[in-house]
């Protein structure tokens, strides 16, 4: 089974105001994160500013792991939603540099005090201009589907832009990854099953996305390893709890 593992990078403003101490403390405390993740993941994946708070750059966290550990895979999402195309081709260029194993392309939630108003990249969109000028030579570009797919033609356009996988958003179910499984197998497209570990701490981050954890909440060890055997690679989350999640890596390696 091939465990990935998705960090957060630390948030600029924590406190509403910027501290560069406090930001080179909470970069220390994810390369701490990273050193006890390589002995147990496949892959370390880096956020990007998820639900719109600003954070240090996925592409620079990256960085600062990869000098003190080379040969460590790391993937990381990249938000469209900051970005224009010029942008974008820097985040790629940069990331090819970097030896980033691949970039998760998604628009991202709007951020509560964003001042822009801009015409946004779709994700689909750009996974397909850059497969076509052949970035995905040089690094894998992913795209999120759903945790629940009911109808195949709402996902038509990322399928047509040929992503090398799709990650999922947090599963609930393993009857809805199977279905999604089936529907993206004629296409070719690997499939990443994310999945939050169920605990009192991720609680706030289930609710804010509307995640039912209760099929696997007893059993999130078996629930992990019957997902990797439906799916190419599991992605697993916990916002909040990262203790917990390290003892579960530590009973599924």
């Amino acid at each position: 089974m091939i465990i990935n593992y998705e960090l957060n990078p630390p948030k600029i403003l924590p406190n509403d105001y910027f501290s560069y101490s406090n930001l080179l403390s909470d970069i220390e405390n994810v390369k701490n994160k990273a050193m006890i993740l390589d002995e147990y993941i496949n892959c370390l994946h880096f956020t990007d500013s998820v639900l719109g708070v600003p954070r240090l750059s996925s592409i620079t966290m990256a960085r600062i792991i990869k000098e003190n550990n080379t040969k460590m895979k790391i993937s990381c999402s990249v938000r469209t939603r900051d970005r224009n195309l010029t942008s974008m081709y820097q985040t790629i260029s940069d990331s090819i540099l970097l030896s980033i194993e691949s970039l998760l392309i998604l628009l991202g939630d709007q951020s509560k005090n964003d001042l822009q108003i801009h015409g946004l990249l779709k994700p689909s969109k750009v996974v397909n201009q850059f497969n076509a000028q052949e970035f995905n030579k040089s690094i894998k570009l992913n795209l999120s589907i759903p945790n629940k797919i009911r109808n195949i033609d709402t996902i038509k356009g990322k399928i047509d832009a040929k992503p090398n996988a799709f990650v999922t958003q947090s599963m609930e179910s393993l009857e809805d990854l199977e279905n999604i499984i089936d529907q993206i197998r004629p296409f070719d497209i690997r499939v990443i099953a994310c999945i939050m570990v169920p605990s009192e701490k991720n609680k706030r981050s289930a609710e804010l996305i509307g995640l039912n954890w209760n099929e696997y909440e007893k059993e999130p060890i078996e629930f992990i390893k019957n997902s990797g055997k439906i799916a190419d690679e599991v992605l697993i989350t916990s916002p909040n709890h990262f203790a917990l999640a390290t003892e579960i890596l530590k009973e599924l390696k």
